[in-house]
C-alpha cells in the first residue's frame, strides 16, 4: 500500500501503485489554477514559435524558384519588404529577414507563404509545418506567432 500528498489537507492512499498515479495526476491536474495553465499554454506556444523557425531556417531554399518575387505576387511582401531581402547580400541574412517579416504576417498570409514554398519546388517543408500545425491543433494561426499575434522570440 502507498501513499500519496495531494495537497496540503488530502493524503491519498491506493493499493495499486498504477492506480496511485493516475489519481495524483487528476489531483494534481484539478487543482491547477488558471494562471498554471496560460503560463503552460504561453510556454507550449514559444516552443512551436522556435521550432517552426528553427526548421524553415534549415530547409528553406530561399533562391529557389525566385521565392521572394513569389512571395510579392501573392501580396505576402510588400515592394518595400522585397527590396530589403533583395539588398540583403548573404543568404542567411536574406533567410532570416524573412522569417522576421513573416512574424509580422496573418495566418492567411502564412498559409500563402507555405503555398508559395510548394509552388517553388518546397513541398516537403510546407507539408511538414502543415502536418505539426495540425498535430497540436494550431491550423488557421501563423506558428511564429504566439496567439495574440505578436511574435515571442
Amino acid at each position: 500500500m502507498a501513499c500519496f500528498r495531494a495537497d496540503e489537507t488530502e493524503t491519498i492512499t491506493v493499493a495499486d501503485g498504477v492506480a496511485a498515479s493516475e489519481t495524483f495526476e487528476a489531483v494534481a491536474t484539478a487543482s491547477q489554477t488558471d494562471e498554471e495553465v496560460t503560463v503552460r499554454e504561453q510556454t507550449f506556444l514559444i516552443g512551436l514559435e522556435e521550432m517552426t523557425y528553427q526548421f524553415l531556417s534549415h530547409m528553406i531554399d530561399i533562391k529557389r524558384g525566385n521565392l521572394s518575387d513569389k512571395l510579392a505576387t501573392k501580396g505576402v511582401l510588400s515592394v518595400d519588404e522585397r527590396q530589403a531581402l533583395k539588398k540583403q547580400k548573404k543568404t542567411d541574412a536574406k533567410l532570416n529577414t524573412l522569417l522576421m517579416m513573416l512574424k509580422k504576417k496573418t495566418a492567411a498570409e502564412f498559409e500563402s507563404f507555405l503555398a508559395a514554398l510548394s509552388e517553388t519546388g518546397q513541398q516537403s517543408v510546407a507539408d511538414v509545418v502543415h502536418l505539426a500545425l495540425h498535430t497540436v491543433a494550431q491550423t488557421g494561426h501563423n506558428p511564429l506567432q504566439n496567439i495574440y499575434g505578436k511574435s515571442m522570440l
